[in-house]
């Protein structure tokens, strides 16, 4: 093997390793939301207005030059991810406070499929052999993790479909993130998104006279959670990662969210995974192996 090769390979440590470390901080984004008491638009806001400050200060640093520099399409499709990012978030909260932690997180997640199949139409992004047979371990153990849970409690239809909508609006959203962070900075494109997914939910509790003042301080620090475990250490990971990574391997990572919620579910809520939850978990686990290794071998 070259010197190239290896030094590639070596490179790539990084982006996996923010993938593993943004993976275990998004799965604690469903049981922060089932403690809030807030409306669903209202949490999403305030998460996002928190998310948005904390990339304030690399603006600042040079003085927005890198915003400035951007073509007015590019700041465009920067604006309509950010109302993705927005409508994803919108949909799945309210889907987590109608319907069951494990038909949200599961409905949610396979956005995978639709981000492998586009990733191949629009970036030309190739599936190899392996990588099928991987995704499609991952697919098989996310319907064993959860497929019991779903028969039996199916929950409220319409928190079920509304956590269908937010992962067909998670595959477009990273879809088009993949394509953004070829050319942009992380701290930009952060922001940018992150400012106009908070504009876009904004707009939405402004227009439906949601209650957004006044709220207790618990609620306040619950939505600052929200902002710095799943959103700035999950999410933005994955944006870093998905600037040196196939969109489709990110999205398969997220696989994984379904057992660090089903885990985070049982010690906060009580709700104790069967048989079915641990042998659809370490068949997930194996899958997100198999891609792995097969991006690694390309």
């Amino acid at each position: 093997m070259s010197l190239i090769n290896l030094e590639f390979k070596e490179n790539l440590r990084l982006p996996y390793l923010a993938l593993l470390v943004g993976m275990f901080a998004i799965s604690t984004s469903a049981i922060l939301i089932r403690y809030s008491n807030s409306e669903p638009l209202v949490i999403g806001t305030y998460r996002q207005a928190f998310a948005t400050l904390a990339f304030l200060p690399f603006i600042f640093k040079d003085r927005g030059a890198e915003i400035s520099s951007q073509s007015n399409s590019t700041l465009l499709e920067m604006a309509l991810t950010g109302i993705l990012l927005g409508a994803h978030f919108s949909f799945f909260i309210t889907s987590v406070k109608e319907t069951s932690v494990a038909a949200s997180v599961l409905l949610a997640t396979c956005h995978v499929v639709y981000v492998a199949i586009l990733g191949k139409i629009f970036f030309g992004e190739t599936l190899s052999k392996k990588a099928i047979i991987g995704t499609t371990i991952a697919l098989g153990g996310i319907l064993v993790l959860f497929g019991g849970d779903l028969i039996d409690n199916p929950g409220n239809f319409k928190g079920n479909f509304y956590a269908f909508v937010a992962g067909v609006l998670a595959g477009l959203y990273y879809l088009s993130g993949r394509k953004l962070r070829r050319t942009i900075s992380l701290p930009t494109y952060a922001f940018v998104v992150y400012l106009f997914s908070f504009i876009s939910m904004f707009t939405v509790v402004l227009i439906q006279n949601l209650n957004y003042e006044n709220l207790p301080i618990s609620e306040i620090r619950l939505f600052l959670l929200m902002a710095l475990i799943p959103t700035l250490l999950g999410h933005t990971m994955q944006n870093w990662a998905i600037g040196y990574l196939p969109a489709y391997i990110v999205s398969i990572s997220l696989l994984a969210e379904p057992i660090g919620s089903g885990l985070l579910a049982w010690l906060f809520f009580q709700e104790v995974p069967s048989f079915g939850v641990v042998l659809g978990g370490l068949v997930v686990i194996l899958g997100l192996y198999v891609v792995i290794l097969a991006e690694e071998s390309d």
